[in-house]
């Protein structure tokens, strides 16, 4: 089974990722939902999470740039993608500035599901 936390401040885009991954993936997966890094961080150090999508802007202005090495520190290991509707910004458009698995615009989120985003080596499956 996948274990994918979802770290992102708006339930809205959790309920829509629920869905995506209920319509598009067929693989056991549970997945745990963060709206805070403090929540996300508690969850890594209780659950054994596989993979871990990352809004890059949460409402308290924080985006990937700073959130995903403050996770590293919890996490070295799990994989990150990170999603945004905007992938403008120059550590957004280069994967390996953020040192993260995926960066993925939300809106092509589904396809990326349907394609096999969770179906790789690195990533639990």
């Amino acid at each position: 089974m996948l274990n994918i936390l979802l770290i992102d401040d708006d339930l809205v885009e959790h309920r829509l990722i629920q869905r995506m991954l209920k319509d598009c993936y067929q693989e056991p997966y549970l997945l745990y939902y963060a709206e805070t890094l403090d929540k996300a961080i508690r969850i890594l150090k209780t659950a054994a999470i596989d993979v871990i999508l990352l809004d890059d802007k949460l409402s308290n202005g924080r985006t990937a740039k700073q959130s995903v090495p403050e996770l590293r520190e919890v996490t070295k290991h799990v994989p990150f993608v990170v999603i945004s509707s905007v992938i403008d910004a120059a550590y957004l458009r280069d994967k390996t500035i953020l040192d993260v698995y995926d960066v993925v615009d939300k809106y092509h989120l589904r396809q990326k599901i349907q394609d096999g985003l969770f179906n790789v080596p690195d990533i639990g499956v």
